[in-house]
């Protein structure tokens, strides 16, 4: 990384110390704006490529939504955003880097998703087709055979479609349901892909109670029930979130900060307290970006991983875009609905008062939701504005991660969707919807008591923007999730491989195809479209689900 010493630039004394100020103008190959997880993962991939790269990052700490913090008092740690790693299988930098030179370390719980019921009986989904089955035979024989079947065909769509397909770059819609005409799964992808959530689980299950297992598993990161084009996204959440889960030891800030040292040891540097407020254009290119504290960063190519609107209308700029990608930004959508979550630190585990007693020992379980109507009115009012439902999932995080708490002590929280904005604002009403959470919780919960709680602290949408502005009104994904603004048109059909009209200029954040929820998939991309278009040997190369992806479904015979 090379630096110049601009008028400014000089020493400066502070007691008996000599402190040398930090250089008006860094000159590197790459910059790239946010260190979430994208932006880590594109950085490291072109560092270790011998890119001169920049991560620069607003916070105090990198990882954006790969957060552990201290957050009720010292002691005891929450994962603040992403708990639940659901691509830990597929996830390139997890197998093109040795991170376990880091201590890194997932833990994929047997029992995965649970729900509980006021009348005693319970539902388990665990990692196992056979066990979860069997659990379903406790209401239906009908609906236990269904999901059998229904779960293998699940499996291979996203082991032969979805999954690879998360880290190759989209082709338009119509080229690609021609694709998919292909092959028998391909053309399932495709069918599947028209339906609603609801209209895919009722096709599957006739009892009510298995309906609203699966349902809350398909819309729980805020898919609405009844929203058609989508309808892939089933098959991925059901096997993946719903079965195949993990946490990430130590915190999930652990991700982040073993692929952080990733970039360090390739040479490549990360400016925390680095915000970005111009991206800098000479002769309509992209040449660099100017921070907060004046400094300058010319670079031949910017990467960022922020929000379309933060991106172009305000780092960009409205005179420097063409009349499509300004439109496209001015009509992004954000989504409507957020996380209210409630964390507990505990001198015992969270316990259900269940027949079953397993559900104690399951990674995540349900609660609050008695039918599938529950489910669409939790979802439906939060996209109205309103809180139809109290429920939502709960996990005992030190029943896998004992680090996160105080030797013998536990943590623990439940979390529900919400509106993103809320009549009267989420200050006036985050104390009144925390204790309506505890109720509710404490009505299934055996243990939920002034005895075992030692302390708790909610957080609201307006808390998730404070901390991760480009969060907009608490948006986990940077927008919503909806048949215009999801594959080739995530964000736009401009920039969903990640290049971008402006020349010098690409996107890689969770507002890129294919999303968030820590797929990768942006960061990835990115990492291999610069390192072509740079003309930079590539030292990783894709893997034999991804090859076999590209040559049956994106390459032309």
């Amino acid at each position: 990384m090379e630096t110049n010493n601009q008028p400014g630039s000089k020493t400066v004394k502070h007691g008996i110390a000599t402190i040398p100020e930090f250089p008006d103008v860094i000159n590197c190959d790459v910059a790239v704006i946010g260190g979430g997880p994208n932006g880590l993962i594109t950085a490291a991939y072109l560092a270790k490529a011998g890119l001169k790269v920049l991560l620069l990052e607003r916070r105090y700490e990198a990882g954006g939504g790969l957060a552990t913090e201290e957050i009720m008092f010292p002691g005891y740690y929450a994962n603040t955003h992403a708990t639940y790693h659901m691509m830990v299988d597929y996830l390139p930098v997890l197998s093109d880097f040795d991170l376990s030179v880091h201590a890194l370390q997932f833990v994929k719980p047997h029992r995965q998703t649970g729900m509980v019921f006021k009348d005693g009986t319970s539902l388990i989904i665990s990692h196992k087709i056979q066990e979860t089955s069997n659990q379903l035979l406790k209401f239906s024989r009908e609906d236990a055979k269904s999901f059998e079947t229904n779960i293998r065909l699940f499996n291979a769509m996203v082991d032969e479609i979805l999954a690879p397909g998360t880290y190759y770059p989209p082709i338009p819609p119509v080229d690609l349901v021609v694709r998919m005409e292909k092959t028998e799964i391909g053309k399932e992808v495709s069918e599947i892909s028209e339906k609603s959530p609801v209209e895919i689980v009722e096709g599957m299950f006739k009892h009510d109670k298995i309906r609203a297992l699966f349902l809350y598993v398909s819309c729980m990161w805020g898919l609405s029930p009844h929203e058609t084009g989508l309808g892939f996204l089933v098959p991925l959440l059901i096997t993946r979130c719903g079965m195949n889960k993990c946490i990430c030891l130590g915190g999930s800030h652990k991700l982040g900060s073993s692929i952080a040292k990733e970039i360090i040891t390739n040479k490549g540097m990360i400016l925390e307290n680095a915000e970005v407020t111009k991206i800098i254009m000479e002769n309509g290119k992209a040449a660099g970006v100017e921070l907060h504290d004046g400094i300058t960063v010319k670079a031949k190519t910017v990467i960022s991983s922020l929000d379309p609107q933060t991106t172009f209308l305000d780092l960009v700029g409205r005179d420097h875009l063409v009349e499509d990608l300004a439109e496209s930004a001015d009509k992004w959508k954000w989504e409507k609905t957020s996380f209210f979550t409630t964390h507990l630190g505990s001198n015992e585990p969270v316990q259900y008062g269940t027949r079953d007693r397993n559900v104690n020992d399951t990674f995540m379980n349900v609660l609050g939701i008695e039918s599938m109507e529950d489910v669409v009115r939790l979802s439906e009012g939060a996209q109205a504005g309103s809180i139809e439902v109290i429920g939502g999932h709960s996990t005992v995080e030190t029943l896998w991660d004992p680090s996160l708490a105080l030797p013998g002590k536990h943590t623990a929280f439940f979390q529900m969707l919400v509106p993103g904005r809320i009549d009267g604002g989420w200050e006036e009403k985050k104390k009144e919807v925390e204790e309506r959470v505890m109720e509710k919780w404490s009505e299934y919960a055996d243990n939920i008591n002034k005895e075992n709680v030692v302390i708790k602290v909610s957080e609201t949408p307006a808390d998730i923007e404070t901390r991760i502005p480009c969060m907009k009104n608490g948006s986990i994904k940077h927008g919503e999730y909806n048949a215009l603004q999801m594959g080739y048109f995530r964000p736009n059909d401009l920039c969903s491989t990640s290049r971008t009209p402006i020349e010098g200029l690409y996107v890689c954040g969770a507002s890129t195809y294919p999303g968030g929820l820590i797929l990768g998939g942006p960061g990835y991309i990115a990492a291999n479209r610069v390192a072509e278009d740079m003309g930079v040997t590539k030292w990783w190369k894709y893997s034999d689900k991804i090859e076999k992806y590209i040559k049956e479904y994106i390459e032309e015979e």
